[in-house]
């Protein structure tokens, strides 16, 4: 009886998601991006366990804000969420006339050069718009994702994602998953992920003055591999225009295999951090990022 419930709650969760996407897919993506902003800014503040851990994040990263700063602030973030929701079903307008990149030779070199790649990104400004626009200068990405609760809604999320991840898309827990990644890495492939949410037993590097465990699996790959790492974030711009920059990490290639990847990974979050704090508003402050 519980499985037959939990069917029909999917069946009726889907429902609703296909409705969804529906509406803003048959709106202009202006539109669409206006009306999820205003969406989630309305829904976001109500929630009793997302809304309270944003405020105490942006409370404990930022304390120079008062506290009515701070509460608009947490608006605004919903917002860009709200963007992200409705843009996410205008990525192939968004990838091909709404994203400029501020080395589009420097990618589309390094794209073709036959090495391995590793990129890191954040949930920040419109983090699926800036996936999408790495296919326009070669890249054939491998990624990794978080899949959905509701399998009917994930498996049509993948079938939208895999034209944009020629390598494939794997599941985050999925045992396979690194091991695959290296192997493609070693390839001359491109791997991809979000290196901003808390990661248990990761490493504890700094992150806005607090200790936060962050991944040191991109570092890894980078190290062993000989392959460059990259940091590569989209800013919102007015209009639903983006703006991508890349930002090479070192790599350290010492005796102390150990030292070379905190290294890394702290550069890393580092570079996450100064880019965040350009637009706060753009990052998704959700995170149990110092859970």
């Amino acid at each position: 009886m519980a499985t037959r419930m939990r069917q029909i709650r999917h069946w009726l969760e889907f429902a609703g998601f296909r409705v969804m996407g529906l509406l803003f897919s048959v709106l202009p993506v202006e539109a669409a991006s206006k009306f999820g902003g205003a969406l989630v800014a309305w829904l976001g503040p109500k929630s009793k366990k997302r809304h309270p851990r944003l405020l105490r994040n942006i409370r404990t990263a930022l304390p120079e804000l008062s506290e009515s700063e701070a509460e608009k602030l947490a608006v605004e973030v919903w917002r860009n969420l709200g963007f992200v929701l409705g843009e996410f079903f205008h990525l192939e307008e968004i990838a091909r006339d709404r994203v400029e990149v501020s080395d589009p030779e420097g990618l589309r070199a390094l794209a073709h050069s036959g090495k391995g790649v590793v990129l890191c990104s954040a949930h920040y400004a419109n983090w699926e718009g800036a996936g999408a626009v790495l296919t326009e200068f070669g890249f054939k990405p491998l990624g990794v994702y978080h899949p959905f609760s509701n399998a009917l809604v994930d498996r049509h999320m993948l079938d939208k994602r895999l034209k944009y991840y020629a390598g494939g898309l794997m599941a985050k827990r999925d045992p396979e998953t690194p091991l695959a990644m290296i192997r493609y890495a070693r390839q001359g492939g491109c791997i991809a992920f979000l290196v901003d949410q808390q990661v248990h037993m990761g490493l504890q590097t700094p992150f806005f003055g607090r200790p936060a465990q962050s991944t040191p699996f991109p570092a890894m790959v980078a190290r062993q591999c000989g392959i460059p790492l990259l940091l590569i974030m989209a800013e919102r711009l007015p209009g639903v225009h983006f703006r991508v920059r890349s930002r090479t990490i070192d790599v350290p290639h010492t005796n102390d295999r150990n030292a070379d990847i905190f290294a890394a990974t702290a550069a890393m979050q580092a570079g996450l951090e100064r880019t965040i704090r350009e637009h706060p508003e753009q990052w998704m402050w959700t995170h149990d990022r110092w859970k």
